[in-house]
């Protein structure tokens, strides 16, 4: 049980540099190039790998660690991106039987389908906490090209992250079977 603990926690260590850096490269480099009003959300994409592909009892506190480390970057926070997060994770954990990323296509499709449920989750939480929906219209229309962004990417990013992971072909990372 140590090695796989050790294991996780320096993949969960190479992700949230990896994290580091694209967060920089969104916060600081984008808005050199003049793109300023996109803020690509990898944090998303790295909860969503860890909902489909890492199957462990810390798999929350990921979650909580992946947020909190967002959060130097952005002033949404990361008590509502946990919630999401958990909440879509344990979605997730339902449909995993049915969600094998055969292809690069049904890869991007089943991400943008999940961050529109995170968008729909953030949402509700933003509208509870403000209780006018002005702030979640504003945000919808950031989140289009953002979401359309990272599920071109999600095949490449997931890729990636198998193999730091060490998850094989279409498999699952702490499956005993």
């Amino acid at each position: 049980m140590k090695p796989e603990i050790k294991g996780n926690a320096t993949s969960f260590f190479v992700t949230l540099l990896i994290l580091f850096v694209l967060e920089i490269i969104s916060t600081a480099l984008l808005p050199l190039l003049g793109v300023e009003s996109i803020r690509i959300p990898f944090n998303i994409l790295i909860i969503l790998f860890l909902g489909f592909k890492v199957n462990s009892p810390a798999l929350a506190l990921m979650i909580l660690g992946t947020q909190y480390f967002h959060s130097f970057f952005s002033i949404e926070g990361w008590e509502m991106g946990t919630v999401a997060g958990i909440l879509i994770c344990i979605l997730i954990g339902y449909l995993k039987d049915l969600l094998h990323f055969s292809s690069a296509g049904f890869t991007i499709i089943v991400t943008q389908i999940f961050q529109t449920v995170w968008f729909i989750i953030i949402s509700g939480l933003f509208y509870l906490k403000f209780g006018s929906f002005d702030y979640v219209i504003e945000k919808f229309w950031r989140f289009l090209p953002e979401s359309i962004i990272i599920s071109i990417l999600s095949p490449f990013f997931f890729s990636v992250l198998d193999k730091i992971w060490n998850v094989g072909e279409g498999g699952m990372l702490g499956d005993e079977t």
